[in-house]
């Protein structure tokens, strides 16, 4: 991919794609090209931060520490998901661990331009603030999928979550989904033959099917259709 491509990816991404071109200009003229090859980790736990990202083709997951079921996947990223803000604004080490689960290209804002940009254009800091808010929204739905108690209905809630669903917006289908049943059931709380079990339902409903260590959505609406009903019961 050419730097001018990814740069347009950026642009539209559903984040920076609402401000203005001027501080899309700011940032994307100072980012650089980063290539993932499959299973390469981006960064690790406790690294030090020094570069905020946008994921621009492929796919990555996220990993995270649990203080009882050990490293768990997280979440899964796809073109146009900025990320790694907190740390490298906070000047943090990591608190998660980034693998690439496709070969994957990302856009690499360094901590110092975002420094430079600060200091000549203050104004600048709402853009962020406005990033670490549109993340938080997603990753609250991550909580409130596992307090969901109906075992269907959860991990419907995490597919669509995993597939990139907002509170107000539903990508449009199909989506595959990096993750195996084991690693699914994990991030979802529950056992994997309650998953595979599940699955299989989903499947037989053509709603959902099954890859090589993926879960392929077909039909979102769906499958947005069975939380909203299992909500209003």
């Amino acid at each position: 991919m050419q730097l001018e491509e990814a740069i347009a990816i950026a642009r539209n991404s559903p984040w920076l794609s609402q401000h203005e071109r001027r501080a899309q200009d700011l940032l994307c003229s100072r980012m650089r090209l980063v290539n993932l090859p499959k299973n390469r980790t981006l960064f690790d736990v406790e690294d030090s931060a020094s570069e905020v990202y946008c994921l621009v083709s492929g796919c990555a997951v996220i990993t995270v520490p649990h203080p009882v079921q050990g490293m768990i996947h997280g979440h899964v990223m796809f073109a146009g998901k900025w990320f790694g803000e907190p740390a490298a604004l906070g000047k943090r080490p990591r608190m998660m661990s980034v693998v690439a689960r496709r070969p994957t290209e990302l856009l690499a804002l360094s901590q110092t331009a975002i420094v430079d940009l600060l200091k000549s254009d203050p104004a600048l800091n709402w853009l962020f603030f406005n990033l670490m808010a549109w993340n938080v929204e997603e990753y609250l739905l991550h909580a409130v999928d596992l307090m969901i108690v109906d075992p269907r209905i959860r991990l419907c809630s995490r597919l669509l979550t995993f597939g990139g669903r907002m509170l107000n917006f539903l990508p449009m289908g199909p989506v595959s989904i990096p993750l195996t049943q084991e690693e699914l059931a994990a991030a979802s709380n529950m056992s994997r033959s309650t998953v595979f079990h599940l699955l299989g339902e989903l499947v037989a409903q053509g709603i959902c099917e099954l890859g090589y260590r993926e879960v392929r959505i077909l039909d979102m609406a769906r499958l947005a259709a069975i939380v909203e009903a299992g909500s209003a019961g």
